[in-house]
Formats: C-alpha cells, sequence, structure tokens
C-alpha cells in the first residue's frame, strides 16, 4: 500500500462537445490549477472525463460505451466518447422529471433508474442517445419507501442476475419499518423482492467481489455522536438474512446512547473495514483491469464525499482498500485526495467505475465533472494502449498465433484470381516472411498439432510450419458445391468445421465437418433455413456447439452439433466475420461490411462497440498471450494489433 503518496504528471481535458456547463468552476485554467492539487500515486493521471452537473452514480452502457450518469435531482445524463478517446464528445440529457434519479445501473442493454420511490426501466438504451426515454421507460418496481432522508438509491446487478437495491433509513437513528435500512434484491422484470440484508443505515454503493461474487456495500453511521464517532463500513453479506447492526450498533461497534441497551433480533454482522467517521463512504468498484499495477487488481476503490457535521472537515478523497489472494480485506490507505484545501473543500467524489481500458471514472457532484484517472509507468511511451498496425499486406483475411508468438496470416492477393494468395509468418520480432504460395483466395485459417488449415476458395488445405502444403478435402470431395469456403475451426478431436458463404443470394451456403482423414459431410444447410443466411466466422462452443457469425443478415448463431438447433443469439453485426472468445469469457465480433468490431460481456448482452474505423476488419484472433485482439483489415492491407487491458 502507499503510505506517501507523492504528486504524479497530470493531463487535463478542457475542450467538450458537451454543451454542458460546470458550476462553481471558473473557466478551464481554474480547474487545470485545481487538478495540479491532487496528489496521485507514482505514475498516475487524472484529467476531466466530462462536464456533468450534479453527477453521482455511472454506469457504463454496452454497444456504444455509453456512460449514464444519476443526479440527486430531476436529471438523467448520457455522455458520449464517440471516437474512443477516453474524452466526451457530448453529455445529453435523457430525463429532466426524476424524483431523486440516483442510481442506474445497466443489464441485458436494458438502462434502469432507481428514484427515492421507483424503479424504472428503459430497454435498448445503449443504441441510440436520443431516443426519447422518459416516453420508453417502464415502471418495474413501485414500493420503494417514499421519503426524502437518505431517499437517495443506488444499484446494481450481482452475478446471480438479481437487481441490488439499498434502501436507506428516513433517519439520523430511528426503528425502521419494512424494507427500511435494507439491501433489497429483485428480478431483472421487479418480480421476487427479497430482503436480502438489514441492518444497514445508509448504504450509497454497492459491488460484487470477483472471484467469489460476495456483495459488498458501504455504510454511513450515526450523525451527532462526536468528530471521531462512528465509524464508516465496508460490509460483506456473503448470504441472504444478516444483519449489520442499525439502529442498535451506530456505526462499527459502537452504540448511540438511546440505543445502546437494546438488542438486536439476531446476530449482528461487523465490517470488514472501517473508515474514519463521516468521511461518508459512497460509491466504490473492486478494480479488475490490467491498466493500473498488478497489486491494485481485486483492491476496492471507494469514494469518499466528505463530511458536513465535523469541526474539522475530513473525506474528500478516494479510498484504496487491499484484499489478499483469499478474499480477505488487508489494509486501507488514501488513494487519492486533495480536493480538501485549507479546510474547504472544491470536490466531493461521489461514485467509480471502471472502462474496458482499465482506467477509472470518478465523479463529483459538487464540482460538476467526471474525472478519469489512468496509469502510464515511467519510460513507457503514449502509444502503450494504442494499437499497433503492420501494413503493406495483400487483402489479408484471417489471422491465427501460435503458442510461440508466431503469427500466420492468409492474403488472398488479387480477389478471384488463382494461385497469387499466401499464407505471411511474422515472428515475435517483427520479421515477415512467406511460408506458403500459390494459393487461391486463402481466408480463414486455424492451428491443429502444429498444422495449419486453410479455408482456399473451394478447398481446404493443410500447411505445414515448414511451408509443405498438401490438399485435406478437394472441391468435389464436399457434399453439394463448394461455393466460398471462408472460415475454419477445429474441435478437440482435430475435426475441422469449415462455413461456406455461398454465392451473395446465398446460394450453396452451410458449415462442413471434416475429418482428419478427410471425409467430408454437411452439417448444417443454410439454404433450408429461415434464420440463417450466409454463415461465416465459426467458434467452438463447448464440444458439440458452434457458435456462427452470418455475413448475410449480421446475426450470431449458436448452433447444437448433435440435433441441428439453431438459436438466435444476438443481432446488428452487419457483415459478421471473425469470432473469438477471451480468458475472461467476453465474445468479440467483427464487422466487414462496416469496419467495426464488438464486444459481448454475455452472449445475448447488448454489443459494445469496441473498435470502429477498419475499413474492412476480417477474421479476427487472440495473441498468444491472450492479451491483444489481432484484427486484419482487407481493404486497408494491414493487420491492426489492439490491446485488451
Amino acid at each position: 500500500m502507499h503510505k506517501t503518496i507523492k504528486r504524479a504528471p497530470l493531463g487535463i481535458a478542457l475542450t467538450l462537445a458537451g454543451a454542458v456547463l460546470m458550476p462553481g468552476v471558473a473557466g478551464a485554467a481554474s480547474m487545470d490549477e485545481r487538478l495540479d492539487q491532487l496528489n496521485l500515486p507514482p505514475g498516475f493521471q487524472i484529467e476531466v472525463y466530462a462536464e456533468v452537473p450534479g453527477a453521482r452514480s455511472l454506469a457504463f452502457g454496452q454497444s456504444t460505451g455509453t456512460v449514464f450518469v444519476g443526479t440527486r435531482g430531476k436529471k438523467l445524463f448520457g455522455v458520449v466518447d464517440k471516437d474512443k478517446d477516453r474524452k466526451a464528445d457530448r453529455v445529453v440529457t435523457l430525463m429532466d422529471d426524476l424524483k431523486v434519479g440516483n442510481g442506474v445501473a445497466m443489464h441485458q442493454g436494458n438502462l434502469y433508474v432507481a428514484e427515492q420511490h421507483r424503479i424504472t426501466r428503459v430497454g435498448g438504451a445503449g443504441f441510440d442517445i436520443d431516443m426519447p426515454f422518459s416516453q420508453m421507460r417502464e415502471e418495474i418496481f413501485t414500493d420503494l419507501p417514499d421519503k426524502a432522508h437518505h431517499g437517495w438509491r443506488y444499484i446494481a446487478f450481482g452475478p446471480d442476475g438479481k437487481l441490488y437495491v439499498t434502501v436507506g433509513a428516513p433517519c439520523n437513528i430511528c426503528d425502521p419499518e419494512g424494507i427500511e435500512a435494507t439491501v433489497i434484491r429483485m428480478d431483472p422484470d421487479g418480480s421476487n423482492m427479497e430482503v436480502y440484508a438489514r441492518g444497514v443505515r445508509n448504504s450509497v454503493g454497492i459491488d460484487f467481489q470477483p472471484g467469489t461474487g460476495i456483495p459488498y456495500f458501504t455504510d454511513n453511521g450515526v450523525d451527532m455522536m462526536g468528530d471521531e464517532r462512528p465509524a464508516g463500513e465496508l460490509n460483506a453479506a456473503p448470504e441472504a438474512g444478516m444483519h449489520f447492526g442499525f439502529p442498535y450498533y451506530a456505526g462499527g461497534d459502537d452504540r448511540q446512547n438511546d440505543w445502546k441497551d437494546k438488542e438486536a433480533p439476531q446476530d449482528v454482522t461487523f465490517p470488514v473495514t472501517e473508515f474514519r467517521a463521516h468521511t461518508a463512504n459512497l460509491g466504490f468498484r473492486f478494480y479488475t483491469g490490467e491498466m493500473f499495477p498488478g497489486d491494485y487488481r481485486g483492491d476496492a476503490i471507494v469514494a469518499q464525499h466528505g463530511s458536513w457535521n465535523r469541526s474539522s472537515p475530513i473525506g474528500y478523497r478516494l479510498m484504496r482498500v487491499a484484499f489478499d489472494d483469499d478474499g480477505n480485506a488487508t489494509g486501507k490507505d488514501v488513494f487519492v485526495d486533495g480536493w480538501l484545501q485549507d479546510g474547504e473543500a472544491w470536490g466531493r467524489p461521489v461514485d467509480t467505475l471502471q472502462l474496458p481500458d482499465g482506467s477509472l471514472l470518478v465523479s463529483d457532484d459538487y464540482a460538476g465533472v467526471i474525472y478519469r484517472i489512468s496509469y502510464q509507468a515511467d519510460g513507457e511511451s503514449d502509444s502503450a494502449n494504442k494499437a499497433d498496425t503492420a501494413s503493406d499486406f495483400a487483402m489479408p483475411e484471417s489471422v491465427v498465433a501460435h503458442a510461440d508468438g508466431r503469427l500466420f496470416v492468409t492474403e488472398i492477393g488479387e480477389f478471384g484470381k488463382d494461385g497469387d494468395g499466401r499464407v505471411t509468418v511474422i515472428t515475435p520480432d517483427g520479421e515477415r516472411r512467406t511460408l506458403a504460395d500459390g494459393l487461391d483466395d486463402p481466408k480463414g485459417i486455424d492451428l491443429w498439432r502444429d498444422e495449419l488449415y486453410v479455408a482456399d476458395n473451394t478447398r481446404l488445405r493443410r500447411v505445414g510450419l515448414d511451408g509443405e502444403t498438401s490438399v485435406v478435402a478437394d472441391t468435389g470431395d464436399f457434399p453439394g458445391t463448394a461455393t466460398f469456403l471462408n472460415d475454419v475451426e477445429i474441435d478437440g478431436e482435430g475435426r475441422v468445421y469449415v462455413s461456406d458463404s455461398g454465392s451473395d443470394a446465398g446460394d450453396n451456403a452451410g458449415i462442413y465437418r471434416v475429418s482428419p482423414e478427410g471425409e467430408a459431410e454437411l452439417v448444417f444447410d443454410a439454404t433450408e433455413s429461415d434464420a440463417m443466411n450466409r454463415p461465416n466466422g465459426l467458434l467452438m462452443d463447448g464440444p458439440d456447439a458452434l457458435l456462427v457469425a452470418d455475413f448475410g443478415n449480421g446475426r450470431l448463431f449458436r448452433l447444437q452439433l448433435n440435433t441441428g438447433e439453431l438459436t438466435t443469439l444476438n443481432n446488428g453485426f452487419g457483415g459478421a466475420d471473425g469470432l473469438v472468445r477471451d480468458s475472461h469469457g467476453n465474445l468479440y465480433v467483427s464487422d466487414w461490411n462496416n469496419g467495426r468490431v464488438f464486444m459481448l460481456h454475455d452472449l445475448r448482452a447488448t454489443p459494445m462497440l469496441m473498435r470502429d474505423g477498419f475499413k474492412a476488419a476480417a477474421d479476427i484472433a487472440l495473441s498468444a498471450d491472450g492479451r491483444k485482439l489481432l484484427v486484419p483489415d482487407m481493404k486497408a492491407g494491414s493487420l491492426q494489433t489492439l490491446p485488451l487491458d
């Protein structure tokens, strides 16, 4: 842990396209000076991501990467970073009629908004930021206590697929009624509500520990007990039905005079970590990214909003709570401070949110901004997290990585011209040479036991790592008429699955399976399917199923191989081409027609646009270490390497 926080170099984004003005900040120069007052560990930088009045709870929207921002007032905002440079391009007011619209969460493409008295849901929120959100919303839960005291709700979806909602006590200290002073949970449609935890005075932050899935939540102690009483809390609730002390305990094991002789109705669970009194611990996230140093992974970054009822102000900072490999809290320390200067605060952190690149957003409802915290070790170049590009390929279509770091790339050459296609090998030190030439229009490539298998127009070829080439299945070996063999996928027994995208109209489209001996059979006839049009990208999904990307209609399917059952999982991928999955279970899909790459956290989740701007994003793959996405851009003649950290 950092015992001494040193000031790191700072950057600031001062020009935003959104028309939202930042209250309480006298122009860019003033904010620049203020950011310079913040203290961060070495290597960390902080900048303004967006100006959002009253910014509080944060949620990340799939597909476009829109950040949804709740407030303690009537408004809900959407923050758009269209060019993915990690600075906001637009700040849009999505709703302006809310009753304390603090809580926001995203789940399976739906936006959930928790107000003081209810929870509503907006379907498909991530696709179009200019939709009429207020008109589209539906009420899913209307039985929240409609009381202003501690009426700002916080919501989050757990790994169990349930929506967790914090419900504060409507008082400083009192005997709560009904679901007051609890954490409740319910199904995504608002049904089957149950009280998950009791004795929770005022929690405004919840997250789920990576690995264990255990819900952790902050809680704020009773006021008016003195400067140093009672402690703030970080609690863990590994099972439903636990009681966390309020009002019998005011914070930690401290007791308020009127309640010190009263007995709690059940055993009380005490905090895993305590914070100093009145620091007002609100939103937090467990860090799971790769950008920060490795020892941050699994730790919690907690926003302390700061005191209002203490003779000397305290808080107004970010805390880091460390956890060991067994998931136990081992200590805490200041991560970022400096929002409090000479007893006066110019900023009040509220919530944190991790972006896909591993950087961290922090909302500040007092300064009216969202900050972005990133890390760059000494000596790293500014392009450390940018794409690397190799150029001068002749229509690269597919790529596969060997365990030793070598990359093998198929190059079509002139489309439709036989004999000018090839397989190129790139060594880890960047040396490039032709491994095999004389191919026709080689496309999909895969690797099995140090042999490459290539879909070459109407043939399946085998290429040894010494460059020796042979035909596994020739044109006439395929049932029907082999027309446009496209992608290749190999199962655990060495059987090769080959997609045939057919003609432009889908004639002769299907999926073949080729045995190690070269016997080809048709496992799916797309010409007889109402759903599938032109199968392209293939990916094993267990031993008996394939994921299939459809180039013709942009859909994602699962094909059950032993039964032939076809299930539509997702859509909207344009000219869907390549499929690959990383070690975290995230699925990546390339869109050849529109030059895009999408990421899905779940097969049915709303696709998140990871990167666009390609001319023709073809058949993608992972690097040998699994930390980079390899994207052949066919029309640009390049191979791009995108970091997944």
